[in-house]
């Protein structure tokens, strides 16, 4: 069997219909822009499909449209190892390096930024300076094999200040044959000046049923496949690699924290108790995982409790009961503002704030406090 790294073709994506057809529209006319902005929640694919563009570019077979992803080009792209395709991203931190403030980030950087692969370990918080001015030296440089150099940044949001007003210039004044494909969830992260010199391309979550009937598409059992697609707040890649009684197990025990939470003012009492529930110490993209899990459950008790197409509606319908009861204690006004704060939150972790301060500052709001 072989262990080579498949490459995701424009026909096998998952949903994303206007983000896939905008790109292979651009691809047969050959107006690709220079520079664009994949934005939309985690899992939903924008990583893979701008690994697809960067292989239809690069492809030894086929001139325009879609990669083959056979050739050896293809294979190359797939595997990281395209001498014309090149990632951005958070590097690891050097063992004993402090971390206490970005100038720490700065001095700390290492010299292979702009090849480096996102990868396990303990990563800094952002991607530096340093980093887009290599981004911005390589993009000068014809292609070495392929038809454009393709760069991805990803996740474009964790640029630092420094690092954006770095890379304008590129933007304001690309070389002919350089392609940048920013990558971010949060894209209100970027600065508007970053933000109005790209082209967005947005991605979206599937709909739960539309997901599980993908997913069975691909050989998954019916009930298993409804289950995968809710569990994944209907993210294909969630969907498709997730645990899913360790998701199910996270997503019920998450759900109990806020019910108890929103239990009102007695609850802060119980609060050391239920922040060591929410956050307990892991790392950051755990911590996330969960922040972005409460999010998800706390827009279907919105929905639930406004009652916006019924369960079908919910990503977890399952619980559909639950979240009513949630929403219904919580109110439509107190649920807007919670999660208006969650996602400024969610942006301010990059600036160094402090994750238990966090979840004590969103369960106290949910048991009547101010809003953080």
């Amino acid at each position: 069997m072989s262990t080579e790294p498949a490459l995701l073709l424009f026909q096998d994506v998952l949903g994303q219909r206007p983000a896939v057809d905008l790109l292979r529209r651009a691809l047969k006319e050959g107006r690709l822009p220079h520079a664009l902005l994949f934005q939309g929640p985690e899992d939903v694919g924008k990583a893979a499909v701008a690994r697809t563009l960067a292989a239809a570019l690069m492809c030894e077979r086929n001139a325009e449209g879609d990669p083959c992803g056979r050739c050896p080009a293809c294979r190359r792209v797939a595997a990281g190892t395209h001498p014309d395709v090149l990632q951005v991203t958070r590097l690891p931190r050097k063992p004993g390096a402090r971390r206490e403030t970005e100038e720490d980030e700065e001095e700390d950087d290492d010299s292979d930024a702009t090849t480096a692969r996102r990868g396990g370990g303990d990563l800094k918080r952002e991607i530096v300076v340093e980093q887009i001015r290599e981004l911005c030296a390589h993009a000068a440089f014809a292609p070495r094999e392929g038809r454009r150099r393709v760069f991805l940044v990803d996740p474009a949001d964790r640029m630092n200040r420094a690092a954006q007003n770095s890379l304008l210039k590129t933007l304001e004044e690309p070389p002919g044959r350089a392609l940048l494909v920013l990558i971010t969830a949060q894209p209100h992260l970027l600065l508007p000046t970053v933000r109005s010199r790209c082209l967005p391309v947005r991605f979206a979550p599937l709909p739960v049923r539309a997901l599980a009937e993908a997913l069975q598409r691909r050989g998954v059992e019916a009930d298993q496949a409804l289950v995968r697609a809710a569990l994944a707040g209907g993210a294909p890649g969630r969907a498709l690699s997730a645990d899913v009684e360790t998701r199910r197990e996270l997503r019920d025990a998450l759900l109990g924290t806020l019910e108890k939470a929103a239990a009102g003012p007695s609850a802060l009492a119980e609060l050391p108790a239920l922040v060591s529930a929410f956050a307990p110490k892991e790392d950051e993209d755990a911590f996330l995982e969960r922040l972005d899990l409460a999010q998800a459950l706390l827009r279907d008790a919105a929905r639930a409790v406004v009652g916006n197409g019924g369960a079908d509606a919910l990503l977890h319908a399952d619980q559909v009961g639950r979240l009513r009861a949630l929403g219904s204690r919580l109110g439509r006004a107190r649920l807007a503002e919670l999660l208006s704060a969650l996602e400024r939150l969610r942006g301010d972790l990059r600036f160094y704030v402090n994750r238990t301060l966090l979840t004590e500052a969103v369960l106290a709001a949910l048991a009547g406090g101010p809003i953080p």
